[in-house]
Order: structure tokens, then C-alpha cells, then sequence
């Protein structure tokens, strides 16, 4: 009877005490570790099964990523996952040599890379082909592996953040995810890293791929890969993308890579078909040139049999059987012209070259050309005009700059004009004479004018009348006045104004439009003239 309460009150004890360790092993706070113990690696890293350097690398540390470290064994700094409970055993053992303090807000180390499963794969819930099957990966999925030890992965889901191996959902052997394949056309990113401009480290970034981006590799330099995009037609003189590490770059899926290979294969065979038959078009093309040289030459070499005929008029030469095409000589009326075979309504026109030879100078519109001389008539000698003779009016004209236009036809005065003739003396700031077409100087412009346009300022004196508009155009043929924008006339006492006013010379009258505004007129009467 004496003995049963000491046996209650020890396995009473023994139960908290085993509870107490339990706590005690479990709890968080037992695992907390110093922030001080989070380290980050200035360059790329090797993180070894071992702290030997000639043991097998088990991952690869990207610089400014923060892990857990360990107690150090000699030159060699233990590696644990960032996370609540250090795992009994190290991910590996990293260099203190490029160990340094990690900051307090940097990001942590994800232990999980980018594979692709090049074909239906098991895998196990645990490190040994023993365990039971945790299910299956198709060929083509994208997962992460990571916490590599004997040879196995543990496997996580591709799209998951891995900071600690409880959260893997089984384990696959290194060799079925792993490919050795160095002449893998394809490569993609386990992680996310930069493209560079240069396979230097220091260069500029040019581009990014993210985790299981896939880019097409050229040649290796330094640990660097070339790369080109993925969809581009990759050939001899193709420019590089930029340039990524090793590493970080899987061989794709042999399989896979064919079926990704197999659009831009067959692109480049019709690539390499089409300029094949360019090729052989070429050749035919300057097969089919030479001979039509050939025979070009000969037509150019044989004698050239020409006729004389003669101008019906004055003719342009041009430079092609074309009404549009530009003009290289000209006929005068009666000029004999030696002329080829005729080319629709066209004649060739030759004349004699070196050494007497005939040579084409062009085509002439062989409506005008006739086998006879045409007959020349004797044109009855003009009078000479005496300028300033008892017929002519002299008109005077000063301004401070006048521009004579040939192609135009017109001369301009500017600039304090002033025009006097006979009784009439208009002003303005310009004044434009239009000639007609049949001249080409400055002589003899009198007989040539076809109108003059006054602008800005005008005012105009006739004997008793007095105007003033913003335009004047005088008519030469039909001796109209036109005074637009403005115009008003006065007569002595009397006034009229309008949009537009037309003064006839010829008939002494005037005639006025009031546009959008009314016709304004004033007359004065005697006072004694009853209305």
C-alpha cells in the first residue's frame, strides 16, 4: 500500500520531464539563431558536400542571397536554410573566404532550381528506390529540385518558394533530372538571371530570364554562354542576344528540344530553298541578260538605215518616244533631220557623232516631220517700236527692290511703290506685272502685260477721284480696275464703298458689290433741290 503513491508520483515526474523535453526540443525558441549567423557571398558560390574542395558541388550560391551558417571547420563555413529549425545536417559547406554579413532586409536563398522532366517519371517518398512511390512527373512538366544529398533531389512544386525540405513532395534520382548533354541547342534558367551585354561580369545588363525561360546557346566563354532569343533564325553572322553564366543554364530535354527545334528547323530549310532558288533564278536571269546583250549589240553594231525629213514645225526632241519625257534638242520649222525606222508615232533621230558615225540623239512626234520641205514664207518686216514714240504713254515706276521671274513671267516691285502714268498715281507696299508667255526679258514688256496686281496700302489718284482697298488688279485687255477688301471711291464731294469695286476705263463708270456687308453710297445735292 505504501508503494503505490511513490510509483504514481514517479511516472507523474517521468511524464513531465519527457513532456518538458519535448517542449523543449520542439519549440522554436530552442532553434532561434542570431541574425548575426545570416551571411550572403559576394560572387558565385560553390556549395560542396563536404568542406573539401575536390568534394562534388550540391549547389550553386547566387551573390546577395542570405543563408543560415553553421560553427566553422577550419576554412569551411556550414550552410543551413533560412528558416525556423535548422535541419540536422547542412545543405553543404560554402568558402569563408567569400562569406561576408548579409543585411537585414535582403532576400534569403531559394534552395529549389528549375528542371524539366524529359520523360514520365517516378517519384519516391524518400531517398531510396525502396520507398514507397509518392506519384508520377509527365514528360514536359516543370518542377523544382533542390537539398541535393546521395545522389537524390528533393522535389518541390515548380511554382513554390523552397526554404526547407519539409515541404518537398517526394525525391528523384540526380541523373534523371540532371542531363549531361554539351551540345544542347537549348539552355533555360533554373533561376532568375541576367543577360548580359559582354561575357564580362561587370557589364550591362540587356535582359532578364526568369526561372524555365528557354533561350537558344552558342559558344561557351569563361563560364559565360551566348545566347540568342529563343524564337530567333540563329546563323552564321546572327547577333548575340547577350550572355549568361553557366550555372545557372540546364540543357533542355533532348526530346523536348527537338519538338521546340522542329518549327525553327524546318524555317530554316525553307530559309535555305528559297535562296537556293533565288540562287538558280540569278543564274538563269544573267544567263538570259548576257544573251539579250548579245543580241542588243548586234542590232547596235549593224548599220543603221536613215531617212531625211523635215520639220513642219518648231519640234522638241526628247529623250524617249514619250510626250512626258525630258527635252534634248529642237527642230526648227524646215530643219532637215536624218530619222530612223519609225516606233509607233515616233521617229529616232540621228545626227553624225565622231568619225562620221550616226548616233541617236533622241525622238520626234512624227505627225510633224514630212518627206518635202515645207514652203517657207516671206514674213513682212514688223515695224520697229520707238520706245517713248508720240503713240506710247510712258508709265513710271520706283519702289526699292524689283525681281525679275523668267520661269514666271512676272516682274515685282516692293517696298514704297509708286506708279505715275499720265494723270493717274497709285501707291502701294507691292505690285506684281504679269506678262504673257512669249517673252523671256526684260525688253519690250509694255506690249506684254497681261494684268498688274497691287497689295497692301493702296491708294489710288484718277484726276478727282481718290480710292483706297487692299487689293488692285488692273485688267490690260479689258480696261477694268478691280479694287477688292475695303474699297472705297470718292468723286469730289461724293462717296461709295464696298467689298469690291470695278472701275470700267473704257466706259467712265463704276460698279460696286457689297459682298457680306451693305453698299454704302453718299451724294451730296444742292440745298435749294427739293427731294
Amino acid at each position: 500500500m505504501s508503494c503505490r503513491p511513490v510509483s504514481a508520483f514517479f511516472y507523474s515526474a517521468l511524464i513531465g520531464v519527457v513532456l518538458f523535453l519535448a517542449l523543449f526540443l520542439v519549440s522554436p525558441a530552442a532553434h532561434a539563431y542570431d541574425k548575426s549567423e545570416l551571411k550572403i557571398t559576394r560572387t558565385i558560390a560553390n556549395v560542396r558536400a563536404k568542406p573539401d574542395l575536390k568534394a562534388p558541388v550540391v549547389w550553386v550560391l547566387s551573390p546577395a542571397e542570405s543563408f543560415l551558417i553553421g560553427k566553422a571547420q577550419g576554412n569551411w563555413l556550414p550552410v543551413f536554410p533560412v528558416s525556423d529549425v535548422k535541419d540536422a545536417s547542412p545543405v553543404g559547406y560554402v568558402s569563408n573566404k567569400v562569406v561576408v554579413p548579409a543585411p537585414a532586409d535582403g532576400p534569403v536563398v531559394d534552395w529549389g532550381d528549375i528542371r524539366y522532366v524529359g520523360k514520365d517519371l517516378k517519384y519516391y517518398l524518400e531517398r531510396t528506390v525502396k520507398s514507397s512511390t509518392g506519384g508520377m512527373l509527365k514528360s514536359g512538366d516543370k518542377i523544382k529540385v533542390g537539398f541535393l544529398r546521395d545522389g537524390w533531389y528533393a522535389v518541390f512544386k515548380a511554382d513554390a518558394k523552397v526554404v526547407s525540405e519539409a515541404e518537398a513532395i517526394g525525391y528523384v534520382q540526380q541523373s534523371a533530372v540532371d542531363l549531361i548533354n554539351d551540345e544542347a541547342r537549348i539552355r533555360y534558367a533554373v533561376r532568375r538571371i541576367n543577360v548580359i551585354e559582354k561575357p564580362v561580369a561587370t557589364s550591362r545588363a540587356v535582359g532578364v530570364l526568369s526561372p524555365g525561360h528557354r533561350a537558344q546557346v552558342g559558344d561557351e566563354k569563361g563560364g559565360m554562354y551566348a545566347l540568342f532569343r529563343i524564337d530567333t533564325m540563329v546563323k552564321k553572322d546572327t547577333p548575340v542576344w547577350g550572355y549568361a553564366w553557366g550555372p545557372f543554364l540546364a540543357p533542355y530535354p533532348e526530346n523536348l528540344e527537338k519538338a521546340q527545334m522542329a518549327g525553327i528547323d524546318a524555317r530554316k530549310a525553307e530559309i535555305k530553298a528559297e535562296k537556293d532558288r533565288k540562287a538558280q533564278a540569278e543564274v538563269k536571269r544573267d544567263s538570259e541578260l548576257a544573251a539579250m546583250e548579245e543580241a542588243m549589240d548586234e542590232m547596235l553594231l549593224a548599220p543603221v538605215k536613215t531617212k531625211t525629213m523635215y520639220a513642219t514645225a518648231v519640234l522638241n526632241v526628247r529623250s524617249e518616244p514619250d510626250a512626258k519625257s525630258l527635252i534634248v534638242d529642237k527642230l526648227e520649222f524646215g530643219e532637215a533631220v536624218s530619222v530612223g525606222q519609225e516606233e509607233g508615232k515616233w521617229f529616232p533621230v540621228f545626227k553624225p557623232g565622231e568619225k562620221n558615225e550616226l548616233k541617236r540623239v533622241g525622238y520626234v512626234f512624227g505627225t510633224y516631220l514630212k518627206a518635202e520641205a515645207p514652203v517657207m514664207k516671206k514674213e513682212e518686216p514688223r515695224k520697229k517700236r520707238v520706245p517713248g514714240g508720240p503713240d506710247e504713254v510712258p508709265i513710271k515706276i520706283t519702289s526699292t527692290k524689283m525681281t525679275f521671274s523668267e520661269n514666271r513671267n512676272r516682274i515685282t516691285f516692293s517696298g514704297n511703290v509708286k506708279v505715275v502714268r499720265l494723270d493717274v498715281t497709285l501707291t502701294s507696299d507691292t505690285l506684281t506685272a504679269h506678262l504673257r508667255p512669249d517673252g523671256d526679258s526684260l525688253s519690250d514688256t509694255q506690249d506684254k502685260i497681261k494684268k498688274i496686281v497691287a497689295g497692301g496700302n493702296v491708294k489710288v489718284v484718277m484726276k478727282k477721284r481718290k480710292g483706297h482697298c487692299d487689293e488692285l488688279t488692273y485688267v490690260v485687255g479689258d480696261s477694268i480696275i478691280y479694287m477688292k477688301g475695303n474699297a472705297e471711291l470718292q468723286d469730289g464731294p461724293n462717296n461709295i464703298q464696298g467689298a469690291e469695286i470695278k472701275f470700267y476705263l473704257k466706259d467712265n463708270r463704276a460698279e460696286v458689290v457689297g459682298g457680306s456687308k451693305p453698299i454704302e453710297a453718299i451724294f451730296y445735292t444742292p440745298k435749294n433741290v427739293s427731294p
